[in-house]
């Protein structure tokens, strides 16, 4: 026997020419696409943290009069402005809480939006000290604010530059950037999550048990996206206490359960028509519970920020993506075929999650989900029919 000495050792080139040998045509077609997708999105469409401003009125600009005032008026203004919350006497009122909208736009050009009923308790009176928090969405528009009421008397009436710095009868003052660190981190946060979960998903696709190993650099730094972006929570803690500890698990388990041919290689099964249903079950109850939880939680900062509307829509999505990625690490530990349509109903959340944040860069990877997923499922499903894989009903105790 050739002593193990005299057995050369690759070199570096010869160790990449091997990994890329590894893969198939599509599967470097379709890594290198995602990933030169992902780069170029990530220049075409980075993170930001557009500021609001607060907009005081000066009450050196007030009427003299003994009336009361319940609406605003911006008849005269040209140009789109949104208001998010309105503070009076110091108490800030979001504009959900009195309206049905997450925001206001204030539009020019639409006479419906250029008055604002204001709320209960909200009523001003020449000693009321009335500010804005807003922003433009626009560019070199003219915002007209008046204070008025029925009678058509107006307590004050201003025309704005939301520009820093102090105007004719108002000040503006830009609020603080929402994120905890700069917004270039968490795009180049955003562009790593893109290249490990494709890597990740290719591994598996192939059904190699170093896909857990790739997950491990996927889980830490979605965890670090969603404790800069303030957002996702029950992901959050699901991928903390259930998908890192789950991935160690999968790893020993898949390298317990080789294929006969292929070391790399394990056996899959697929479900019984009540264990769909139990997890169906599952799904629901925790999405409800869990979602309800995650609205009570207030955050300062953070992506949705300004919009407690879709925040609070994100959090059930959220709660309902983070009870489907439990189930689908669950299919991957006990090797069942189904972790496929897990994996579908998870992409289809996350981007709308993704579209609702904004998060184009991570849509690239949605996209490679949606494809890499089809060609995993396919593989798998094969590979049953081939292996003549038996359904493991829910009786069986034993995993084979």
């Amino acid at each position: 026997m050739k002593d193990i000495k005299d057995t050369p050792k690759l070199t570096f080139g010869q160790k990449m020419k091997k990994l890329w040998n590894y893969f198939t045509t599509y599967e470097k077609i379709w890594f290198l696409t995602i990933l030169v997708l992902a780069v170029a999105f990530s220049f075409i469409f980075p993170e930001t943290d557009d500021p609001d401003y607060t907009l005081s009125i000066d009450k050196s600009t007030y009427n003299a009069v003994n009336d009361t005032f319940d609406t605003l008026d911006f008849t005269g203004t040209d140009g789109e402005f949104v208001i998010e919350s309105i503070i009076i006497n110091g108490k800030k009122h979001d504009i959900s809480s009195f309206t049905k909208y997450a925001e206001f736009t204030v539009d020019g050009s639409d006479e419906k939006t250029l008055t604002l009923k204001l709320g209960k308790g909200m009523t001003l009176d020449k000693d009321s000290k009335i500010s804005l928090i807003c922003y433009e969405d626009s560019d070199g528009g003219q915002w007209v604010v008046s204070a008025t009421n029925e009678s058509g008397n107006k307590l004050f009436t201003t025309d704005v530059a939301l520009e820093v710095g102090d105007g004719d009868g108002y000040s503006v003052t830009q609020n603080p950037l929402d994120y905890m660190i700069d917004v270039r981190w968490i795009t180049f946060l955003y562009l790593m999550d893109v290249i490990l979960n494709v890597a990740c998903e290719l591994l598996i696709s192939k059904q190699s048990k170093w896909n857990f190993i790739v997950s491990l650099a996927v889980e830490v730094t979605e965890i670090l996206i969603c404790i800069f972006c303030m957002y996702r929570f029950a992901t959050m803690v699901t991928t903390l206490f259930f998908w890192i500890p789950c991935d160690i698990i999968s790893f020993i388990v898949w390298h317990k359960h080789p294929d006969e041919q292929k070391d790399e290689l394990t056996v899959v099964k697929k479900l019984t028509p009540l264990q769909d249903v139990l997890i169906v079950l599952g799904i629901v109850v925790w999405t409800l519970g869990i979602g309800y939880l995650l609205t009570l939680i207030e955050v300062e900062g953070g992506i949705f920020a300004n919009n407690v509307a879709l925040k609070n829509i994100v959090c059930y999505i959220d709660a309902c993506a983070s009870a489907v990625g439990i189930a689908n690490g669950l299919l991957i530990l006990f090797r069942y075929r189904e972790q496929w349509i897990a994996w579908y109903i998870c992409a289809a959340l996350e981007t709308v999650i993704n579209i609702m944040a904004g998060q184009w860069i991570l849509l690239v990877l949605k996209a490679g989900y949606f494809t890499n997923t089809t060609y995993g499922y396919i593989k798998w499903t094969e590979y049953i029919k081939r292996h003549n894989v038996r359904v493991v009903s829910s009786k069986d105790k034993k995993l084979a």
